[in-house]
Parts: C-alpha cells; structure tokens; sequence
C-alpha cells in the first residue's frame, strides 16, 4: 500500500509546514510557519514557484475544479485567493481572527475559513464576498466561546443520475410538480444566485474540527448542525478529522496517541469490534459512540494526522498480494467497502503508520481462497 521509499524529498522551506494541498493533476501546495507558501509537483524535484505571505500562512487549499487558483489563510486574518498562472492574489478578504483553516467547497463556489475562535465564515469563491457564518461552541461551558478550527472537510453524496445505484430515491425537487419546480428554480436563483444551488447544496455535508475535542457535522442546505462526534482529545494541536472515500465513516488522531473512528451515520452498522489488526476498543455511551486503537507508542503519543486510503488503492495492493492471496478468484464477490479497509496515521515522532481492517482481510480470503469455497 505504501512504498518503502519516499518519490520526492523536498527541503525548501526553512520552519515547520503546517499544511499541504494536492490538485487533481498531482500538483502540490505547502504551507508554512516561515511565511510562504511554495508549490511543487511530484515528477520535479525542485520548487516550481514561491508565494511570500506578510506572517504564519497556516492552510492552503486547491480550487477542486481549476487548479490555476488556490487559496490561503493565517496569522494576518487575510483569506486571499491566488492565481497560480500570474503568481499573484487574484482577490482577498479580510476575517474578523486569525485564519486557522481553509477549504473550498466541493463545488468550488465558497471559499471557507476556520477562525481562532470556533467561527467558520463563507465566502463566495468569486470575488470573496462574504456569504454566511457558523459557530462551531457549545452553548454553554467552559468552551462556549469557542476554541481553534482545527480542520475543515466535506461530505458529498453523489447526485448525478448517472452514478446513482439502481435503487433510486427521487429528490425533493424531482417529486415536486412542473410548477413546483419552477418556483424552487426560481428561489434559487432569486435568493442563492444560482439555479443549481438548490440541488447541490442539499448534499454537500461540512465537517469541522475545533480544539474542544469535538468533530461537527453541518449541513450545507441550513448550516445547522446535523451530530457531534467525540472521544478523541485535540485540545491544542491542529488535529483534523478525515472522511473515507465512500462518506461512510469519519477519522481522526488524537492527543492520547490513540486514532477514533466514527460512523458518519449511527444509526447505520458500526465498524465490528476488532476492525483493525491491532486491539481495538469501544465506547458504549450514545453521545460519544466510537472505536479506537493505539496509533502510536512515542515518548510524546499524539497522533497527529490521519487519512484513509482511497478504495482503488487497497483493492489493488491486497488483491495483488501474492504473499498474502496467492490464488485470489471471485475478487467480484467480495462485499466490503474498501474505502474503510485501511487507515494511514502519522504522529509527532514523524513516523507513518499502515493498519488494515481485519474483517476486510477475513473477506477477501472467504470470497477469493479455497477457504471460501470458490475454487469448485
């Protein structure tokens, strides 16, 4: 799954490297606590072009559409957008607190930013107008006035007509009569500025990572708060949960050196116990409902990062082991979302992790061995 070796090293940057970006032609953004942000990609050895900043940039982000453009935010509560093409902020604006997170959304047309203080703002993408905010507290507590975004991700369901499953539930607007339609069409243009906003908001999910130790699930559709996740402690380090390739399940590090995983939705079947080839443990109590397991054993156990590996890359790596499958058939008759199957981590000591779901593994040799039988 992962190789023994690195592509590339790069050593440009002369403090730590708070954040990084990849595009979808593999290019690379990082950013850092030397004031810059500095763009590479994974066949050059050398940096491609450098962005000086005024302080601390500490989150970069690619534009998920057209990778000419970029955005950025840090110490000087400056969200700028740039443009790669001419090496130069295309437009900027200014945020009430320091900027601790950036992301675009999946469609491309807001900008977002974490704050200092538990905010998250949106900004239209063109232009960086400012559109809406949310506040990631508790209402009461110690923490109701918010700690540090720590971390911003999304959820997407897949609204196309031509990737939906056979079994298909109609939408809202597509239940809705002719005149039905037209008067939603018409909101949307009228009051979102856009006749798709409508359809596409309603499956956009945002999730957040604050330094409360708490991970929350917005809805895009509101912006109200759809479930909090908790368990794991992130009270000072810019921990930030991740989401797995399918929507279904969430991850994130820990201060404890432990790595949680959430079902995005509870109610669904929770990952089994023992998921994971290393001991793994559960909490019962409804408002915290996870598993964990130990990620690292450092002087200093803090887990700082996390990342499912995208389905492609696991079906290949265990299917492809001969070691581990050496007469793998029926590959098409395992039922397993892969997408969950195996979990990087990496913790303040620098080292990297691979664990794999166990039950994933007891799948393949029951659909693709003779010990499930489909050698007959």
């Amino acid at each position: 799954i992962l190789s023994s070796e690195p592509v590339q090293r790069y050593r440009d940057h002369t403090a730590d490297v708070i954040d990084l970006s990849w595009s979808h032609t593999n290019f690379l953004l990082t950013a850092s606590v030397d004031k810059s942000v500095r763009l590479y990609h994974f066949s050059k050895s050398n940096c491609l072009h450098l962005f000086k900043h005024a302080n601390l940039v500490a989150s970069v982000d690619f534009h998920p559409l057209d990778d000419r453009y970029f955005i950025s935010g840090g110490l000087d509560k400056k969200l700028r957008l740039w443009n790669i093409t001419d090496g130069r902020v295309k437009d900027w604006a200014q945020a009430p607190e320091v900027i601790t997170s950036t992301r675009f959304t999946p469609d491309g047309k807001y900008a977002v930013a974490g704050l200092l203080r538990g905010q998250v703002y949106l900004y239209e993408a063109d232009g960086l107008k400012y559109y809406t905010q949310i506040a990631c507290r508790n209402r009461s507590g110690k923490n109701r006035k918010g700690k540090k975004v720590t971390g911003i991700s999304f959820l997407r369901e897949v609204d196309d007509k031509s990737e939906r499953s056979e079994e298909h539930h109609p939408s809202l607007t597509e239940r809705l009569s002719e005149t039905g339609r037209s008067v939603a069409n018409l909101v949307a243009t009228k009051v979102l500025g856009n006749p798709e906003a409508l359809s596409t908001r309603r499956t956009d999910r945002m999730l957040v990572s604050t330094n409360d130790s708490r991970v929350r699930l917005y809805g895009l559709n509101d912006f109200c708060m759809i479930r909090k996740y908790k368990g794991h402690t992130n009270n000072s380090m810019q921990i930030r949960a991740r989401v797995s390739e399918s929507g279904s399940h969430i991850a994130c590090g820990s201060e404890s050196g432990h790595c949680f995983i959430w079902d995005v939705d509870p109610n669904k079947n929770r990952l089994k116990k023992n998921m994971i080839n290393k001991q793994i443990q559960s909490t019962k109590d409804k408002s915290k409902s996870t598993d964990y397991f130990e990620a690292s054993k450092a002087s200093l156990p803090i887990v700082t990062d996390t990342l499912f590996f995208p389905t492609m890359t696991v079906r290949e790596s265990l299917l492809t082991s001969k070691e581990m499958f050496p007469l793998s058939l029926g590959m098409d008759r395992i039922d397993d979302d892969f997408s969950s199957a195996a979990i990087l981590t990496l913790d303040y000591d620098g080292t990297i992790r691979v664990f794999v779901r166990k039950t994933c593994i007891d799948n393949i040799l029951e659909a693709c061995t003779p010990r499930g039988g489909t050698m007959a």
